[in-house]
C-alpha cells in the first residue's frame, strides 16, 4: 500500500461530509475524557469507591465495543445515513442521563446508552468519510477526524480546567457541552444524502451478488473470517486493540494519576493536559500532510519509536507531574503517526465498500472489549505501583509498532483483492496480489 503524493482539491460537499460524519471521532473522545473527569467528581459526591470507578470505565467501554459490533454490520446492510443518525439520538439521551444523574444507577444507565451510541456510529462515520471523499484526498479527510479527537480532547480539558473545581455542577456543565453538540449533529446529519459508494455497490451486490472462486458472495459479513480478509480484521485487530490501551488509559485515567499519584487538583490536572494537547493537536496536523505521501510509513517508524519512548518515560525515572506530562506530550506525537489514526487509515484502505464498516465494527469491538478489561483494574493497578502499568503499556506499543512495520504495511488494498476473487483467483492467492 503505497501512498502517491499527489495533492487533490477537496471539493465543498466532501468537507462537510468530514466534518458531519467526523464528529463521531470527537465525540468519542469527548466521552472518553469527560467520563474520566466527571467520575473522579461524582465518585467524591455520590460515595463510590475506586471499584465502582473502575466498573463504570470498563462499561462505558464495553458498550462502545457491542455498538460498534453492530453498528458497523448494520451500516454495511442498511446503509450509512439511517445508522448514523439514530445513534445521535441515543447518544444525547445517554449524554443528558450522564449530567443529570443523581446516583450511581443513573451514571450506570447513561453509561450503557452513550457506550452503545457513541461505539454504533464511529465505524459507520470513518466509512462514510472515506466513501464521499474524492480518490486522493481520503487520507486526509480520514486524518481529519483525529484532528477532532484531539479538538475534543482540548475543549474538554478547558472545561476541566475552568469548572473542575465546581464539584458536581461542574461535571454536569461538562455533560451539557457534548449534549449540545449531538443535538446539532443530530439535526445535520438528518439532511445529508447516503453514501454514493455504498449505494451503488449495494444496488450492485443486489442485482449480482459478487462471488469469489469459492462460491461466497462477498457482500456477506462472514466473509470476514474467511480468506483473504480474515488476514487484515486480525492484524487491524491486534494493532487497534493494542495500542489504544495506552491511548485509553491517558483519556480515562489521566485525572486520576494526576490527582492520586502526582497530588495535584482536577482543575489542575484539567490545566495540564491543555497545555500538552498542543504538542498533539499540532502532531495531528502533521499527520494530515504526510498520510498520502510516499514515506508516510518512515513517519509510522519514528512516531512508534516516539510512542514507545512516552510509555519508558515514567517506568523509568518513575511517575511523577513531570513525567506524567511528559507521557502526554510524547504519547500525543507518537500516538498521531503510529496510532489510531494509522488503524483508521488501513481500515479503508484494507477493505471492499460492503465490509468495509463491519470490518471496522469488529476491530472496534475486539479494540474496547479489550481496553475494559484492562480498565476495570488500572484504577487498583494505579494504587498498588504505577510502574506496573507502565511497563505493560510499553510492551503494548513497541508489539504494534513492529505488527504494523513488518506486517500490516505490506498488505495490498481491498479493492484490489475484491477485484481479482471476482476474476476467479481463488481467495488463499488474491491476498498475495499487490
Amino acid at each position: 500500500m503505497s501512498a502517491s503524493g499527489t495533492k487533490v482539491q477537496i471539493p465543498r460537499q466532501a468537507w462537510k461530509v468530514a466534518v458531519l460524519a467526523g464528529m463521531a471521532s470527537y465525540l468519542d473522545a469527548g466521552v472518553i475524557v469527560t467520563s474520566g473527569a466527571t467520575f473522579v467528581i461524582y465518585r467524591d459526591d455520590f460515595g463510590f469507591g475506586a471499584g465502582t470507578l473502575g466498573v463504570l470505565s470498563a462499561l462505558l467501554t464495553l458498550l462502545f465495543a457491542v455498538g460498534a459490533l453492530v453498528g458497523g454490520r448494520l451500516g454495511d446492510r442498511f446503509g450509512r445515513r439511517r445508522v448514523f443518525t439514530v445513534t445521535m439520538v441515543g447518544l444525547a439521551v445517554g449524554v443528558a442521563t450522564m449530567g443529570a444523574a443523581q446516583n450511581v444507577l443513573m451514571l450506570y444507565v447513561g453509561t450503557v446508552l452513550v457506550g452503545f451510541s457513541i461505539g454504533a456510529d464511529l465505524p459507520v462515520s470513518l466509512a462514510m468519510i472515506a466513501e464521499e471523499a474524492p480518490p486522493g484526498a481520503k487520507g486526509r479527510l480520514i486524518a481529519f477526524s483525529h484532528v477532532l479527537w484531539m479538538t475534543a480532547i482540548g475543549t474538554v480539558l478547558a472545561l476541566q480546567a475552568l469548572v473542575g473545581n465546581l464539584g458536581t455542577i461542574g461535571a454536569r456543565i461538562m455533560w451539557l457541552h457534548l449534549l449540545v453538540l449531538a443535538l446539532v449533529v443530530l439535526v445535520l446529519r438528518s439532511r445529508m444524502p447516503e453514501s454514493k459508494e455504498w449505494a451503488a455497490e449495494r444496488e450492485r451486490a443486489r442485482s449480482a451478488p459478487p462471488q469469489d472462486a469459492e462460491g461466497h458472495q462477498l457482500d456477506a459479513g462472514n466473509e470476514l473470517v474467511r480468506r483473504p480478509f480474515v488476514l487484515p480484521l486480525v492484524a487491524l485487530a491486534l494493532f487497534y486493540g493494542i495500542v489504544n490501551l495506552s491511548a485509553n488509559t491517558g483519556g480515562q485515567f489521566a485525572t486520576l494519576l494526576y490527582t492520586d499519584v502526582a497530588g495535584v487538583s482536577v482543575s489542575t490536572a484539567g490545566t495540564l493536559g491543555l497545555i500538552v494537547l498542543g504538542i498533539s493537536f499540532l502532531s495531528a496536523l502533521g499527520f494530515m500532510r504526510i498520510i498520502e505521501s510516499p514515506n508516510r510509513m518512515t513517519f509510522f517508524l519514528v512516531g512508534g519509536v516516539l510512542y514507545v519512548v512516552a510509555q519508558l518515560l515514567p517506568l523509568v525515572f518513575g511517575p511523577s507531574l513531570v513525567t506524567l506530562v511528559a507521557w502526554q506530550a510524547l504519547s500525543g506525537v507518537g500516538g498521531a503517526f503510529a496510532g489510531e489514526p494509522m488503524w483508521k487509515i488501513w481500515s479503508q484502505e484494507l477493505f471492499p465498500t460492503l465490509l468495509r464498516a463491519s470490518a471496522q465494527g469488529v476491530t472496534t469491538f475486539f479494540t474496547r472489549v479489550l481496553a475494559a478489561l484492562v480498565a476495570l483494574g488500572t484504577p487498583l493497578l494505579i494504587e498498588v505501583g504505577p510502574s506496573y502499568l507502565f511497563a505493560f503499556l510499553t510492551v503494548c506499543v513497541a508489539f504494534t509498532t513492529a505488527l504494523g512495520w513488518f506486517w500490516i504495511r505490506r498488505m495490498p488494498p481491498g479493492q484490489d483483492v475484491e477485484k481479482a476473487l471476482e476474476e476467479g483467483v481463488p481467495p488463499r492467492e488474491a491476498f498475495s496480489l499487490a
